[in-house]
């Protein structure tokens, strides 16, 4: 039986994907009045998200710290321009900081879904987010009203898919981790971490993402999060 339901954030309840290109674009504007860059904003945009994944592969490896992530993603885009200027990767990483997590942009359906659940199910989050950035996000877009636990891997000191974050999200709730649901999008730190962790899963999937492990570790798979409610209410008659 479910007793308390968990989601990711970014991509799943507040839209990463937006947020970040809507800030890549100030950025790159920044940028642009200091190096004349070959590049047209586009570009830019996925230079960047190249130099971002990298990086927080790495974390969720163990292979870098918080600040690490964070600077390194700007050294390696101003690596790619041939700019060697650490004082200039901070100043784009601050300047980063200080639009990213101030957008209010939710995944569609969001706000309805947890309308709903939460008045059967108590909620949570488990985020690979640093906490200073998730809370503003979270506070600002009116997320924080509905969640009883908000887990960060910063806090914790290991990312998602690592077990122990999800063991520390288990013991805050005072839960087995086969009576949670776990939600998120992301296929590697999301589903397959939950589902090692002992956890129920389903796979949010708006972009039709193939995985070849996808039956041995996603329990549902949904392309939008209005499929979701009739998935929890099946598994209340379990």
């Amino acid at each position: 039986m479910i007793k308390a339901i968990f989601f990711d954030l970014d991509n799943t309840l507040w839209d990463h994907d937006k947020a970040q290109r809507r800030t890549i674009e100030r950025v790159y504007e920044y940028l642009i009045q200091l190096h004349p860059i070959p590049d047209d904003q586009d570009t830019f945009a996925r230079i960047y998200d190249g130099c971002n994944a990298k990086v927080w592969d790495a974390y969720k490896k163990g292979e870098l710290k918080h600040e690490e992530v964070r600077i390194n993603r700007f050294i390696d885009l101003l690596g790619r321009y041939n700019i060697a200027d650490r004082d200039l990767a901070i100043t784009l990483n601050e300047l980063y900081l200080s639009i990213y997590p101030t957008w209010t942009f939710l995944v569609e359906g969001a706000k309805e879904l947890l309308d709903e659940l939460t008045e059967r199910y108590p909620l949570g989050i488990i985020t690979n987010g640093f906490s200073e950035t998730q809370v503003m996000k979270i506070d600002r877009s009116g997320l924080k009203q509905y969640f009883k636990w908000i887990v960060y891997s910063g806090e914790v000191g290991k990312a998602k898919p690592h077990p122990e974050i999800f063991a520390y999200a288990m013991n805050q709730a005072h839960i087995l981790h086969e009576e949670a649901l776990f939600i998120g999008d992301d296929f590697g730190a999301d589903i397959i971490g939950a589902k090692d962790a002992g956890m129920k899963t389903i796979w949010f999937n708006p972009k039709g993402k193939e995985e070849p492990e996808k039956d041995q570790y996603a329990d549902y798979t949904v392309s939008s999060l209005k499929e979701i409610s009739d998935i929890v209410k099946s598994l209340e008659s379990c």
